[in-house]
C-alpha cells in the first residue's frame, strides 16, 4: 500500500509503497524511524501531517555539511542567479596569471578546451571541491580568465547571470534603464549577450532555457513521488 512518509528531522515529504520505504532520509539521513506516516490521497501535496524544518543552531559552523535540510526546487528558477565571473588577463601572460591565482588563493585552473593553446580560456574553481569539480561547500563559485589584447586598458570584470531567455531579458534591462552592449552570440556552445545595468555596470547574460532537471521538481524527484 502507497502511503507519504514526512520525515520529521527536516520536514522533507516523500511517497513510497510500504516495501519500497528507504531506510533513512533522502533529504537528512534520519532513520526510518523518524518518519510520519499518513494515507495516499492521489497527491504529496494532499498529505495533512506537516512538519516545519528544524531552525539552524546560530552556533553552528557554517562549513559542517552534516547539517543540509532538503529544500524544494521549483521549476521557475533560473533567472537572475549569478553563475560564474570573467576577468581577463593579457595576451602572452596566461602562464604568469595562471600562477598569481594558484599561489594567492590557491585555486584549481584549466584550460577549456577549444580555445587558443598560447592565449586559453582559464576555467577557475574557487573553492574546496572533489576530483570532479563538484562542490565541497555552497560559497564555491566559479570563473573564467579571459585573454585580451593589450591596448592599455584592461577590460571591467562582469558577472555572469543565468537567464531563460536572453531576448526577453534585454527587452526587460532596456525598459529598466539598463543598456544592450554587445547582441547575442555563442561561445562554447552556450548563448550570451552582454549589457550595462543602470548605473553603467557591465555583464554577460547566460542563456540556459532548460536548465532544471527532472530530478529537481518537487513532485516528479527521485525520492517515489508521484
Amino acid at each position: 500500500m502507497k502511503k507519504v512518509y514526512t520525515c520529521y528531522a527536516c520536514g522533507f515529504p516523500m511517497a513510497f509503497e510500504e516495501t519500497e520505504v528507504p531506510a533513512s532520509c533522502p533529504g537528512c539521513g534520519a532513520p526510518r524511524s523518524q518518519f510520519l506516516e499518513e494515507p495516499w490521497l492521489g497527491s504529496i501535496d494532499k498529505r495533512r501531517i506537516h512538519v516545519d524544518p528544524p531552525k539552524a543552531d546560530p552556533n553552528r559552523d557554517p562549513f559542517d555539511l552534516s547539517f543540509h535540510p532538503a529544500k524544494d526546487f521549483i521549476p521557475q528558477k533560473g533567472d537572475g542567479r549569478v553563475r560564474r565571473w570573467v576577468m581577463y588577463y593579457k595576451k602572452g601572460t596566461a602562464g604568469e596569471t595562471r600562477s598569481f591565482y594558484e599561489d594567492l588563493f590557491g585555486w584549481d585552473i584549466l584550460d577549456v578546451e577549444g580555445t587558443d593553446n598560447e592565449n586559453p580560456v582559464m576555467y577557475c574553481a574557487t573553492g574546496p571541491g572533489t576530483p570532479d569539480w563538484e562542490p565541497r561547500v555552497c560559497s564555491f563559485g566559479y570563473g573564467f580568465l579571459v585573454p585580451f589584447e593589450d591596448n592599455g586598458e584592461v577590460p571591467e570584470p562582469s558577472m555572469v547571470v543565468e537567464v531563460k531567455n536572453i531576448d526577453e531579458t534585454v527587452k526587460k534591462a532596456l525598459e529598466c534603464g539598463g543598456k544592450l552592449i554587445r547582441e547575442k552570440f555563442v561561445f562554447l556552445g552556450d548563448t550570451y549577450a552582454e549589457i550595462r545595468d543602470s548605473e553603467g555596470n557591465p555583464y554577460y547574460l547566460w542563456e540556459l532555457p532548460d536548465n532544471v532537471p527532472d530530478y529537481c521538481i518537487h513532485g516528479v524527484a527521485n525520492t517515489g513521488a508521484q
